[in-house]
C-alpha cells in the first residue's frame, strides 16, 4: 500500500528496528516469504509482510525466496484496507508456517502494536495492545517508540 502515511509508518519501523537486531539479522521491508504449507512440487503460497527480521544467512544467500523458518519476525501496519487479512488470513497463514513472532500495529486505534508469539498447536497468543512505546525481550531485545511517526 503506497500511501504517504502508511510508508512513513513503515520507514519509521524499520529504522527504529534496523539499529536494535543483533547482528545474526537483518530487517527488509515488503519481501517475498515462502510459508511452505504444500508440498516443494506444488504452487506455494507467498506473502509479503509490510516488515520482516529474517536470519542474515538466508538474506545473505543469493537466489530465491526466503522461507518461513528464516523469518524470526513478522510486522504487519494496517488500516481499514488492509485489517482482516492482516488480522485473520496472514495472522493464520504465518502461524501455520511456524513464524515464532507476529505483529499487528494498529493505524485507526492509537497507534496500538499487538504481540502475538506462537502457542504450539493453538496457533499465535495475543498479548493485550501496547500504546506509546513497545518493549520486548523476544525475539530480541527491542523498543518501539509508536509516537515518533503518523
Amino acid at each position: 500500500m503506497a500511501i504517504p502515511w502508511y510508508q512513513d509508518w513503515l520507514l519509521e519501523l524499520a529504522i527504529q528496528l534496523r539499529v536494535q537486531v543483533p547482528p545474526s539479522l537483518k530487517t527488509l521491508i515488503e519481501v517475498d516469504i515462502d510459508l511452505a504449507l504444500v508440498p516443494p512440487d506444488q504452487p506455494g503460497t507467498v506473502r509479503a509482510p509490510d516488515l520482516v527480521v529474517a536470519t542474515r544467512d538466508a538474506v545473505d544467500e543469493p537466489g530465491g525466496l526466503l522461507r518461513a523458518a528464516d523469518v524470526v519476525l513478522a510486522v504487519e501496519i494496517h488500516s481499514t484496507t488492509t485489517r482482516r487479512t492482516d488480522t485473520k488470513v496472514k495472522y493464520a497463514e504465518d502461524a501455520d508456517a511456524g513464524i515464532s513472532h507476529y505483529r499487528v500495529i494498529d493505524l485507526l486505534d492509537g497507534p496500538s502494536l499487538s504481540a502475538c508469539h506462537l502457542g504450539g498447536e493453538f496457533g499465535y497468543i495475543d498479548a493485550a495492545p501496547v500504546r506509546g512505546t513497545f518493549t520486548t525481550q523476544q525475539p530480541f531485545p527491542a523498543r518501539v517508540d509508536l509516537t515518533r511517526a503518523g
